[in-house]
């Protein structure tokens, strides 16, 4: 005979085994493969400075070399004031040099023949004198002619010294002060003329990165603003995926792992590795997570796609792919 207690556990069984048979067909499998698109990291080559293109060689598609001219700026501008700032660096180039070396050859002759002169003066002053004084010790001329004589002999002593300070001076060069505002007035224009040459440099724009021209926002003949991208160039190494996975399956994604890539038209599949991972999730929904609304946490994950040279891989930014671990 059975009790009713054993009835009850047996209906209690089977009811909980119909539970979670229940619960067992309404679970989905984990999602393994997730969608994404291809997204280009695009190097923007801007112009340094405001201008007209003169010279654009490039068209959409080609090939663009490290060091290669990406467009030139028309220049007349630039130069005009190259050749100013080396005149300026002349002019003081020549001030600190006649400031060195003092007066001219010609001048100092000048002073040479005025000493010469003013030499044989006072020699014949001072014969004038010893002779005069003779004689009128002797009683042989007046007292007054003695006192002419030594004036006379003074005055040209006094002319022959004034000669030689001016060639003394002459010799010397300007004052100190002089010459290192001379020297001061030439690094400032060596600084004009550098920063001019700079920017005369920067007409032609140079691309510091290789890859494939993918843009181009200005033609030649347009006039650019300061800081306007004229270029995009596509680096062999710049194609990023972008998928998003729900919050139940982030935990199977780490920084570094690689994943693979699949895209229609595109037989193989690619392997990318994950380099950024959101911290947030997106389309997060304003209400309290429960399970249910759990589900639709999804959050962005990155993997970058390896070089185009070394894979040869066709994929294009924008093109939808399958990513999967």
């Amino acid at each position: 005979m059975i009790s009713h207690n054993t009835c009850a556990g047996h209906k209690l069984s089977i009811v909980l085994l119909c539970i979670g048979s229940l619960v067992g067909c309404n679970a989905e499998p984990q999602q393994t493969v997730f969608t994404g698109y291809v997204e280009a990291e695009l190097v923007y080559i801007a112009a340094p400075q405001a201008g007209w293109i003169e010279d654009m060689p490039w068209q959409a598609g080609e090939q663009i070399n490290i060091n290669q001219l990406a467009f030139a700026l028309d220049n007349q501008q630039q130069s005009a004031a190259v050749q100013e700032a080396k005149a300026r660096l002349e002019q003081a180039q020549a001030l600190e040099r006649n400031g060195i070396s003092g007066a001219r050859a010609e001048e100092l002759a000048e002073l040479a023949a005025q000493e010469n002169q003013a030499m044989v003066a006072m020699e014949f002053a001072a014969s004038e004198k010893k002779r005069w004084n003779a004689l009128v010790a002797q009683g042989l001329a007046p007292a007054s002619k003695s006192s002419q004589v030594d004036a006379d002999y003074k005055s040209s002593l006094a002319k022959l010294d004034t000669v030689k300070a001016s060639i003394k001076v002459a010799k010397l060069g300007v004052r100190q002060e002089l010459t290192n505002s001379a020297i001061a007035a030439q690094k400032a224009a060596k600084s004009s003329l550098e920063q001019a040459q700079y920017l005369l440099s920067q007409r032609h724009v140079i691309s510091h990165v290789a890859g494939q021209v993918e843009e181009l926002f200005y033609r030649q003949g347009e006039f650019v603003s300061t800081g306007k991208p004229v270029i995009a160039v596509l680096p062999a190494d710049a194609l990023i995926v972008r998928f998003f996975v729900p919050q139940a399956a982030l935990s199977d994604f780490n920084v570094g792992e690689r994943v693979k890539v699949n895209a229609d038209g595109v037989a193989a599949t690619i392997e990318a590795r994950i380099f950024h991972i959101a911290r947030s999730a997106e389309f997060t929904p304003p209400v309290i997570f429960d399970q249910q609304s759990r589900q639709k946490l999804m959050f962005l994950v990155e993997a970058r796609l390896p070089s185009k040279e070394a894979s040869n891989i066709s994929l294009r930014p924008g093109l939808p792919v399958e990513v999967s671990r």
